[in-house]
């Protein structure tokens, strides 16, 4: 279960961000908003916003835990990570999705 925030990790992807043309300070805010979308996603359900690539608004209910993710994985390809993409499982399509870090707007509780 993820407790804590991993500062290295927030960092590297405010990096990734402001090496692509996005402001530091919104970067860093970026990188802290997924921070939190981790944490809630791994200890639950997490109901949030982020833009799609065509440019829509996607307003998602997800989850990334352990035993919904072990029913739900098959072993192989590179995880999104490597990509700077955040996976979920979608609650309501059963599925797996996944949005590029900076495309996500915000939280909803």
């Amino acid at each position: 279960m993820k407790t804590d925030i991993n500062n290295l990790a927030l960092l590297n992807r405010a990096t990734y961000m402001v090496i692509n043309g996005y402001d530091l300070t919104q970067s860093l805010q970026t990188s802290a908003l997924i921070e939190t979308l981790q944490f809630k996603l791994m200890n639950g359900t997490a109901h949030f916003l982020y833009r799609k690539k065509d440019g829509s608004i996607r307003e998602a209910w997800g989850t990334l835990l352990e035993r919904v993710v072990n029913n739900n994985t098959n072993g192989y390809g590179v995880p999104r990570k490597y990509y700077n993409c955040q996976a979920y499982f979608d609650i309501e399509l059963q599925t797996w999705r996944s949005f590029k870090y900076e495309n996500l707007i915000t939280i909803l509780d």
